[in-house]
């Protein structure tokens, strides 16, 4: 949709045009003809829709500059911690990183080596361990867009680490790791810190823009973790507008009872809750949107998938029309080129994200 001054500003380069033209019409009615009349509206027409691109992708660099600035000042706290394949019991709650454990990294390779780990696993463990201990997770931001406008709607934040030389480890790899080593939870929690500071520092000047933070299902089936999560989340319920709390589909699938009533309660605090990485689509969007999802993340790849769609229970326009009864956002994910938008535009999609409307951008960490 156009901009209030957008559309002012459309409206009285309109008039002036048209009154213009159409005095001069009078005046000299065979230098200026009525179809002239018509051309001088379309091209002011025109102007207005050039001007309000311009603006919309003037804003949507400001904002994502903004982020880094932001991002860039929030400070991060870590305290040092060893690889060991089994935190410490916790004597309460926090939502920081576990202290110091007992055994030195070295040791903790060795143990995961003896389990039938492969030396890369112990390395990579051993990697993400010391990218916490020396600082070097980052904070990337990715615009996710309205379509077929691609004004920025929201924003996706989520963190990388990065190893002594300077390579980014992958997700795929690190996150696992992170998992393995029982801190999953505590490394999203600190993501969220950072998350709920640059909303706080950015809403002013974004009130329409919402903010994807990616938080892990540990959070959900750890008593105390989740405890600590519920209550943080709870002080910042003024911000339930703004925040969206993010889950991977697949640790989702992976809850027990307990784990889904948790889940429930994120909602019924007022946060918007978000499913990604679904790998497959017999969703039960029912049974989601009653634990209070509002958005459910489809990679396009899967969409585009014949195999998957033909073993989908219903049609995706179904499964689309489904979502939108049960007010749950899809969201086009992972679009990486215009063939990719053109085969999903009769799908209908409203917000789509990928490299196609923007890469991920590093903003600088603290």
């Amino acid at each position: 949709m156009p901009s209030i001054p957008g559309f002012l500003s459309f409206i009285a380069c309109g008039l002036f045009g048209l009154i213009g033209a159409v005095g001069l019409s009078r005046l000299a009615p065979e230098w200026l003809p009525a179809p002239f009349v018509l051309l001088v509206v379309a091209i002011t027409g025109l102007l207005w829709a050039l001007r309000e691109r311009y603006e919309r992708f003037r804003v949507q660099n400001l904002l994502l500059d903004e982020i880094e600035r932001m991002a860039s000042r929030v400070p991060i706290t870590t305290t040092t911690i060893e690889a060991s394949p089994q935190p410490q019991p916790r004597a309460e709650p926090r939502l920081t990183l576990p202290p110091q454990v007992q055994r030195p990294a070295e040791a903790a390779a060795q143990e995961m080596a003896q389990d039938n780990e492969t030396a890369d696993d112990a390395a990579l463990f051993a990697a993400v361990c010391d990218a916490l201990n020396h600082n070097r997770v980052e904070l990337h931001v990715q615009p996710v867009v309205r379509l077929p406008m691609r004004k920025l709607r929201y924003v996706e934040l989520f963190a990388r680490a990065r190893d002594a030389e300077g390579r980014e480890l992958s997700p795929g790899a690190h996150l696992p790791a992170l998992a393995a080593a029982g801190l999953a939870a505590e490394f999203d929690a600190l993501m969220l810190l950072r998350g709920v500071q640059l909303v706080r520092k950015l809403e002013a000047r974004a009130r329409h823009v919402g903010f994807f933070c990616n938080i892990s299902t540990a959070a959900l089936a750890d008593a105390k973790a989740f405890e600590a999560l519920h209550d943080f989340l709870r002080r910042e319920r003024e911000r339930a507008g703004t925040l969206i709390l993010e889950f991977s589909h697949r640790g989702l699938l992976k809850l027990d009872g307990a784990g889904w009533h948790r889940l429930q309660k994120l909602g019924a605090l007022g946060f918007a809750l978000s499913v990604d990485s679904v790998d497959s689509l017999d969703l039960d969007i029912a049974g989601l949107a009653r634990r209070g999802v509002r958005f459910v993340k489809l990679d396009a790849r899967l969409l585009l998938d014949p195999v998957a769609v033909r073993r989908a229970p219903v049609a995706l326009e179904d499964l689309l029309a489904l979502c939108h009864r049960h007010e749950i956002e899809p969201v086009a994910a992972k679009v990486e080129t215009e063939q990719d938008l053109l085969q999903l535009a009769d799908l209908g999609f409203e917000l789509g994200q990928g490299h196609l409307f923007g890469s991920p951008k590093l903003a600088k960490a603290a």
